[in-house]
């Protein structure tokens, strides 16, 4: 019975209760011939003893990822994450806080969640942020959503820069919609500018763009906004890294519309492929179709700064079909490891790091080009992720690399066909990768 919630007896109870006799009767709405015929794929019941040898078993085929220092981003990137966020993040009563439907009984999550949009409408410049969306991805497609509410079109043009798995997701979103994704190809790993003036029209709702892309580039995004403003349309800015907010100029400066990004580098490990902690921030009059809640500070009848639900656009609870999105979960955990994040770090921290960043991945690609066993692909101007051709296969540098406890760089080809990306790979470097760690890359691979 320990894994079993209910006895037959409280089954019949239930059943009788809402006036059916037996589980079938329960299910006679649905068509026999879309029911499920036959058994479930699912094992048989073991002893607890056994499962937990099991889980051993499996648990023994992971690598020890502490040890192994990751040469590899594109989207997951490992930061180092402060002893003091993680011994905070230990306080069970943080453990427990949801979404904040009764704000006076709601106030610790109510101020988290305010003080991560303020965190977030610093570093990017803009009006107001939705915190706690899925992950970068999910982001994206909801400001995809937004742009068609707001202008009425049905175009959107998307950068090939875009990470893969970003225009998938935006793909999914849009299916039930009559929308046109117009995708633009790069030139040189930056979005093709020529090839949006000539695809630019008064049908096209927005233009997403990436920055950093996925190649690590650098986009100029003013001129991309006035080509997109030219048409009235959107521009959309989806950030994967933001620890580059850190060094880069924001977009709210450059005139972006909207920003989707993903708050992982800040204070959120990497743990069997989550988790992750999407936000969108825009412009004020854009507010009543972002899909989200909002937090805001106020005072109580006594004076006391409180904290209140500001405009909740999202909940089913309470718009069903007319709410702008059907999500309604709240990632406070990561909120609050973001907040702590970057409270510790401030402003000048963040910086010091993001400046880290750049240099040491340039200070890689420096090295791996005098190895003779690497070549540029293109020559632009990049963050913290970089392209490199190898002269050796690539199964023998992830060899390499693995046997010295490195994880290898992204094989670029996995996602983008063409002779170009052949034996090409993608290079991230983080400050947990020191000076000591980036010269033992560059001799292994020059072996």
């Amino acid at each position: 019975m320990r894994y079993i919630p209910t006895t037959e007896e409280q089954k019949k109870g239930m059943l009788g209760e809402i006036g059916v006799s037996s589980f079938r009767d329960l299910i006679e709405a649905i068509p026999t011939d879309v029911r499920f015929k036959g058994k479930l794929n699912v094992p048989e019941a073991i002893s607890e003893s056994e499962l937990e040898e099991k889980i051993y078993r499996l648990s023994k085929r992971n690598a020890d990822f502490f040890p192994m220092k990751p040469l590899i981003g594109a989207g997951a990137y490992r930061h180092y994450v402060p002893e003091a966020e993680k011994s905070l993040l230990q306080r069970e009563e943080f453990w427990t806080s949801y979404t904040p439907y009764q704000p006076e009984l709601s106030q610790g999550t109510l101020q988290s969640m305010f003080e991560f949009q303020t965190y977030i409408a610093r570093l990017t410049h803009m009006d107001v942020v939705i915190p706690s969306i899925y992950d970068g991805a999910s982001a994206t497609a909801e400001a995809a959503l937004m742009s068609l509410r707001l202008t009425h079109r049905n175009k959107i043009i998307v950068s090939s820069l875009l990470h893969p798995h970003y225009r998938e997701t935006i793909k999914t979103y849009i299916a039930p919609h009559d929308t046109q994704v117009i995708e633009v190809w790069h030139k040189d790993t930056l979005l093709n500018i020529e090839k949006l003036k000539e695809l630019i029209s008064d049908d096209i709702a927005c233009v997403i763009v990436q920055n950093p892309n996925f190649f690590g580039g650098i986009e100029n995004l003013t001129q991309i906004c006035e080509i997109t403003h030219s048409k009235n349309a959107l521009l959309i800015n989806a950030i994967a890294e933001s620890m580059s907010l850190g060094v880069l100029r924001s977009p709210g400066e450059m005139g972006v519309d909207i920003v989707a990004g993903e708050a992982q580098s800040f204070g959120i490990d990497l743990n069997y492929g989550g988790p992750y902690n999407g936000y969108l921030a825009a412009r004020k009059q854009f507010l009543r179709q972002l899909p989200g809640r909002i937090a805001g500070e106020t005072v109580d009848v006594d004076g006391k700064r409180v904290f209140v639900m500001t405009m909740r656009a999202r909940e089913q609870d309470i718009r069903r079909e007319k709410a702008t999105s059907n999500i309604c979960s709240n990632h406070g955990l990561n909120i609050l490891a973001s907040n702590i994040y970057l409270s510790l770090m401030g402003t000048d921290g963040l910086y010091e790091i993001s400046l880290l960043n750049t240099k040491a991945a340039h200070y890689l690609e420096k090295l791996l080009l005098k190895t003779g066993k690497f070549e540029r692909v293109f020559d632009y101007a990049f963050y913290n992720e970089f392209l490199m051709k190898s002269k050796n296969s690539i199964p023998t540098v992830n060899r390499k690399l693995l046997q010295n406890n490195f994880i290898p760089p992204l094989e670029i080809s996995k996602f983008y066909r063409g002779e170009e990306f052949k034996d090409v790979l993608l290079f991230a470097v983080t400050e947990v990768l020191n000076k000591d760690d980036l010269n033992r890359v560059a001799e292994i691979l020059s072996e």
